[in-house]
């Protein structure tokens, strides 16, 4: 936050009276200024002005911080309707009061001797009135400013929260298929177990810490999927051929945690068949200065293949980080191969 930024948010909470007297202060000096030069007498107009500001600013608060509260934006438009009618023929009658009993006081009871200033009393009060609905649209206009504050911070709240469960629906299913591949190599007593257990540590360990970021560096993602690659490949070793191409420079991009690590496990999980050599994943990833293109690829089951809850909410999570900044493309129409396009644009 810039200091000015900072400065006009403090001057507008915490001291919002010095708002307020300013306000007044204004626009007492405009009326003896433009009043006064009509009937070429400051001091009688400062008088006038003066002993009528009062009602004019009880009016503007009564009306801005009790009947629109508690009527206008509780939607009872008849009665905030009902009681700003009484308000302002209330504070039309008084004004004309103060004024007559003014006139009284100083004696001009004669309407041809009456001073310049009686001339355009009519106009002062008017234009009084104006100042109340001034500033009662000064009072809208920032009631609809907060309320639109309001309304983006609740959504980001939502997307946030949104975000933090679809991160917990997949942590757990990528959780469990790690558990399965090192219970595999557990029960086959394989040396290659501590070196598993290292990687699941620095995938927990990422999905733990990283994951909580909207997001991280492309070159993180891309370590954790060899971490998991790695995994899978232990428990399939001949059963399956992978084929990875990454082209371009991936330092400068970012992508959402657990992004490819979805698309690898679904290609995993759907493209390794029971018989040794039919089965096969290829997974390109170019870099442009403005682009990543990420195509997994899989070899297809037999039986018909579904998208399943993984790519579901990747979907949904690159509709909340992306937006409009991202193009996902499954195809899943080939008899023998199913794969998901992914590319993500750097917003400008």
């Amino acid at each position: 936050m810039s200091r000015a930024t900072h400065w006009m948010d403090y001057l507008f909470t915490r001291q919002r009276w010095v708002i307020h007297v300013f306000f007044w202060l204004l626009v007492l000096a405009l009326y003896v200024i433009f009043f006064g030069r009509k009937n070429n007498n400051y001091l009688q107009t400062f008088f006038f002005v003066g002993l009528l500001m009062p009602v004019t600013i009880f009016t503007t608060y009564f009306l801005n911080y009790y009947l629109v509260p508690n009527y206008l934006m509780r939607e009872r438009y008849g009665y905030f309707v009902t009681y700003f009618i009484y308000t302002v023929i209330g504070s039309l009658f008084l004004e004309m009061l103060i004024s007559a009993l003014t006139f009284i006081i100083m004696a001009e009871t004669n309407i041809h001797a009456m001073s310049p200033a009686s001339i355009v009393l009519f106009f002062l009060l008017a234009s009084l009135l104006v100042v109340v609905f001034f500033a009662w649209g000064i009072k809208m206009l920032l009631h609809w400013r907060q309320s639109k504050e309001d309304f983006q911070k609740l959504m980001r709240d939502k997307i946030e929260a949104e975000l933090n469960f679809l991160k917990v629906q997949l942590n757990p299913h990528f959780l469990f298929n790690t558990m399965n591949n090192l219970y595999y190599l557990t029960t086959q007593k394989s040396e290659q177990a501590p070196q598993a257990i290292l990687q699941l540590s620095e995938m927990l360990d990422y999905a733990l810490h990283q994951g909580k970021l909207m997001r991280v560096p492309l070159e993180n993602e891309l370590k954790q999927v060899d971490n998991y690659i790695a995994l899978e490949m232990l428990r399939y070793e001949d059963r399956i051929l992978l084929e990875k191409k990454i082209t371009g420079d991936t330092s400068h991009h970012q992508i959402g945690p657990m992004m490819l690590i979805t698309l690898i496990e679904n290609a995993f999980k759907h493209g390794v068949m029971k018989v040794a050599g039919h089965s096969w994943i290829r997974m390109e990833i170019h870099c442009t200065s403005e682009k990543v293109n990420v195509t997994i690829s899989n070899s297809k089951r037999s039986e018909k293949m579904e998208s399943g809850i993984g790519l579901d909410n990747l979907k949904r999570q690159l509709e909340h980080l992306f937006q409009d900044h991202y193009q996902l493309e499954v195809n899943s129409n080939q008899p023998d191969e199913f794969s998901v396009h992914l590319q993500l644009t750097a917003p400008r």
